[in-house]
Parts: structure tokens; sequence; C-alpha cells
């Protein structure tokens, strides 16, 4: 999707603030369309506006680490906005589920 190509340019923005901004804007396209999605469009814009924050206080050195949790929160968002319908009938108990066999994947790779 053109949305998501978008968003992972704006991680490498030099200007994060700004990106953290535009991302927001994009993501507002998806709407409340479940509590997944919702929590993990918010998870990401944490990152990003947690990215900024480093590299104003502490300059370059920890971008990369930063940049990198992004990416992986926007995956995230990626695969719960193809599957919203899904998403929306799983009950909130398998979703705690869903979140830990998610960070075991990322853990992984």
């Amino acid at each position: 999707m053109q949305i998501f190509d978008r968003i992972s340019s704006l991680i490498d923005a030099h200007d994060c603030q700004a990106a953290s901004e535009d991302a927001r804007a994009l993501l507002l396209q998806f709407g409340q369309k479940s509590d997944a999605l919702t929590h993990a469009t918010d998870e990401f814009l944490l990152d990003l506006m947690t990215l900024a924050f480093i590299v104003e206080c502490y300059g370059r050195g920890f971008e990369l680490l930063a940049r990198t949790l992004a990416r992986r929160r926007l995956a995230k968002v990626r695969l719960l906005s193809g599957g919203v319908g899904r998403a929306e009938r799983v009950p909130p108990q398998s979703l705690k589920l869903q979140d830990r066999v998610w960070k075991c994947l990322l853990l992984v790779r």
C-alpha cells in the first residue's frame, strides 16, 4: 500500500518530529476499525515520538535502534490493517496471546 510506503520513508526522514506528525495524519485514514489496530497504531506513533526525542537529546547515536523498533511496529500495523475484519472478531483475551506471539516472532528475526 502507498500509505505504508510513505510512512516507511518517513521513518528514515531527517526531521523526526515532522515525520511523526505526517505519519499520524496518514494513519488516521484507517480510523478505529479494531482495538488491535488502534493499539498497534498508538504503539507505532509512540515509537516515532520516542525516536524524535532520542535524536533531539542524544544525537544520532541510538537512532538506528529506535528506527528499527519503529519499523517493526509499522509491520504490525500493516499486518493488522490487512486483516481488520478478522481482528474485530477475535476475543480480547486472544489479543494478549497474539501480542505475545508477535513479540516472539520479532525476537526470532
